[in-house]
Parts: C-alpha cells; sequence; structure tokens
C-alpha cells in the first residue's frame, strides 16, 4: 500500500506477474495494478478491552467461543468479497464462522502483522478459492485450526465441512473433482502463508483438521508457505511441562505412556497432511512442511515444481508410522514430470524407536536435485534418503557419528536439465 498524496489518499499496489526469466524483485513498478481503496474493505477484528479502555490479550475461557459478533464480521468480508472487493485484514484474531469463497479474478487478500484467520468448527476452510478464477492474491496470514464440533477424526461421508469431499482443510484452490487447468499468464499466489495446527489453543485433543493446503486447480504459485502442525504448545498456569527437558511448553503428542507403561493414544492436534496438492503445474519456492501425522507433502498433479523444501518428521509417533511408509516428501507413482530443488527432511523421534523407511518417494521420470536427510536428535532414524523409480538411494542416519546422508549430488535423472 501508498500514499498517493498529501490527502492521504491510499492505493493498493499489486504487482502483476512476471513471466520472463527475473533474478530478485522488480521494483521498476513497470508491471504493478493500482487499485483505489475504494475498492478495497479494510477490515479489523475483536480487539478485547480492559476496564480502562487497554488492549488486552484475548481470554483463554472463551476463546474457542464463537459469537455473534465472529458471525458478523465473517459475512461483512464475505459481502466486499461478493462484491468484487479485495481483502485487507488488520492485526489480529478473526474467528470465521464460515468459507471466506472468493469468485472473482485478480481479488486481494492480504494479511497486515500477519492477520490470523481461525477456520470454522466444522471443519471448513478458512478461504476457498473457486475454480477457474485466475489471479487471485492471497497473502501475508496466518490459517489456524480451530477447535472442531465432532471432537474427532473426520468422518469422510460427512459432507458438513463445506469441502465436497468431506476432507477437512484450512485453505483450498480450487474445488475436488472441478477441472481448472489455471491460466499460465496469470496464476493464482499464495505467498506468506502460514498455517498451524495448535499452539496459541490450550485445548489440544479436539484442535484439528485433515489438511491444511489444498491445490486442487492448476498454474498456482506459492511463495514462503511454512505449514506446521505444533510440537510444542502453552502451558496451563500451574500446569506442570510433561518433558523435562523443555520446561516451559507442553510437547505435543499422539501417544502417551501411562504411568504403568502402557502407550495410550491421545491424538493431540490431528493433521494428516500439510500439503496436497491435485493440480498440474503448481509451483512452490520455499515451503516448510512439519509434523504432520501421514505424509508431510501429497503431490499427484503434473509438471510440478519444489524449490527449496524443509520438512520435519512427527516427534511423537509409534511405530506404525514407519510401517505404514510414510514420507516427507511424497510424488504419486503416477506422475509424469515433477521437479525437486534442495529437499531436506529431518528426524527427531522423540517418544518411540521410530526408523522411518524414506525421507523421500517419488517416480522414476522425477527430476530431483541433492536430496538429503538428517537425524537431529533422540531415537530412531531414516533409513534411506530417497525412492527414486523404485531404487533407493542414501544411507541410513543415524550411523554412529552420522548425522545426515546425501543420496546423491545434482540432478537425477542425469539427463535432466539443471
Amino acid at each position: 500500500m501508498k500514499i498517493e498524496n498529501e490527502e492521504e489518499y491510499y492505493e493498493l499496489v499489486v504487482p502483476s506477474p512476471t513471466l520472463e526469466d527475473v533474478s530478485g524483485p522488480n521494483i521498476s513498478g513497470q508491471y504493478n495494478d493500482i487499485r483505489s481503496f475504494s475498492k478495497v474493505k479494510v477490515c479489523k477484528p475483536i480487539l478485547p478491552l480492559d476496564a480502562e479502555g487497554n488492549y488486552v490479550e484475548l481470554d483463554d475461557a472463551t476463546y474457542n467461543n464463537f459469537t455473534e459478533k465472529d458471525d458478523e464480521i465473517t459475512n461483512e468480508l464475505q459481502a466486499a468479497l461478493d462484491e468484487g472487493k479485495d481483502l485487507v485484514l488488520c492485526p489480529g484474531i478473526f474467528f470465521l464462522t464460515k468459507t471466506l469463497s472468493v469468485k472473482f479474478p485478480n481479488q486481494v487478500i492480504l494479511g497486515l502483522g500477519l492477520s490470523t484467520l481461525i477456520a470454522p468448527p466444522d471443519g471448513s476452510p478458512c478461504i476457498r478459492v473457486q475454480p477457474n478464477v485466475a489471479g487471485v492474491r492471497i497473502g501475508g496470514i496466518t490459517l489456524e485450526a480451530s477447535l472442531q464440533l465432532d471432537g474427532t477424526k473426520a468422518n469422510k461421508t460427512n459432507k458438513s465441512t463445506g469441502n465436497s469431499d468431506g476432507v477437512r482443510s484450512l485453505i483450498d484452490v480450487g474445488i475436488p473433482g472441478v477441472e481448472d487447468p489455471g491460466d499460465p499468464q496469470n496464476p493464482v499466489l499464495l505467498a506468506d502463508i502460514f498455517a498451524r495446527v495448535g499452539g496459541s489453543n490450550l485445548v489440544r485433543q479436539k484442535v484439528e483438521t485433515d489438511a491444511m493446503v489444498r491445490i486442487h486447480s492448476g498454474n498456482v504459485v506459492g511463495d514462503n508457505l511454512w505449514l506446521w502442525r505444533a510440537d510444542h504448545v502453552r502451558l496451563e498456569d500451574g500446569e506442570p511441562a510433561n518433558d523435562r527437558n523443555f520446561p516451559y511448553y507442553h510437547q505435543t503428542r499422539i501417544w502417551e505412556t501411562d504411568q504403568d507403561g502402557n502407550k495410550v493414544k491421545v491424538n493431540e492436534h490431528y493433521v494428516e497432511n500439510a500439503l496436497v496438492v491435485n493440480g498440474n503445474n503448481v509451483k512452490m519456492y520455499g515451503l516448510f512442511c512439519e509434523h504432520t501425522v501421514g505424509h508431510q507433502m501429497v503431490w499427484n498433479g503434473e509438471n510440478g515444481t519444489v524449490i527449496f523444501f524443509q520438512c520435519e518428521l512427527p516427534y511423537d509417533v509409534y511405530l506404525d508410522f514407519a510401517e505404514d511408509r510414510y514420507v516427507g516428501y511424497y510424488v504419486d507413482c503416477n506422475v509424469k514430470a515433477h521437479t525437486g530443488r534442495a529437499l531436506g527432511v529431518y528426524s527427531n523421534f522423540q517418544s518411540f524407536d521410530v526408523i522411518a523407511p524414506l525421507g523421500m518417494k517419488v517416480p522414476g521420470d522425477a527430476s530431483i536435485e541433492s536430496p538429503f536427510t538428517r537425524f537431529l536428535q533422540n531415537k530412531g532414524g531414516i533409513a534411506n534418503v530417497i525412492e527414486h523409480g523404485g531404487e533407493k538411494y542414501g544411507d541410513a542416519v543415524p550411523t554412529g557419528d552420522t548425522k545426515y546422508s546425501i543420496a546423491w549430488v545434482g540432478v537425477r535423472p542425469s539427463e535432466a536439465p539443471v
């Protein structure tokens, strides 16, 4: 945003896609779309005040209570989108009672100060970009899972989530099963998107989703996405830490061991996948996927590209994580073309001695550059770095003093372009 003149006339500056090869941002302004704030909805969340009118923290006791005011703000945001306006969200937390639906090409949802959107409590996503709507820009926001009404894992036959397949999520681009090739000249952009399942909410067992980000449309670009299942969360007042190595936090657990040594499933902050890509020609630059209890990333679309991938496997899973052969970076075996550069998967199994079979699994035609795994600390490890076309590469970690393993240096297949 900028102030146009002394009268403080605000404008929203939206950079257009740069289609030729570039290095770094283009600051000339020649590609900018300048929009009047008359077409922008600026929205402030509910900010609690004390008796003296000072801003205070949200009350933990009512954090999960959606109110009529939350419904009113949600409706205001949707009404602005329905009018074709862009949204600028002020810093703070927005408790959404329904999904924000983006229906017009080139609309913008911009968060200031990493505005936080809490997902509706029925499992619906915070935002859905409708199919065949090109050029949408969403950036500078945090997406947070809510306390779910049903309370346990999603019932796949329950369509109340608002997603047609009944799978819960925090943001969807497109709709499952609806064809949308996207526009290569005007892609949808997700920039500086942070998603979390757990962390700020004191409730643990019912704050969950199935996937954080799902992309069904083609020609979508992601730039700096950090998708995090909380490995540690706040302690309640007076609550002792459950791990003496971390006295100031509660370490999140899928499984706990009780005082009699029995394994008990507690399912804290359940989420299966960080990112699921079904669309073709999707590109990710700076993708961080952490601690989900299934595959961290699932890629089903053709001609996908990931440049820089950082992943930590979950700390708290049981041996069945390895038996189910979950990995950090998974590309479906039917995919014919995929490119990955600078891919790293780490392990830090704290609860059980899990030996994950692989860090990554991709089909033989995928072009992958210098993949590696690293053992951080604690138990278990990763048996091989990558399975590429059915062949396994990279030594196990840890092995003695070896804490990291590189499958190969450079690009494979060797004939693939750098």
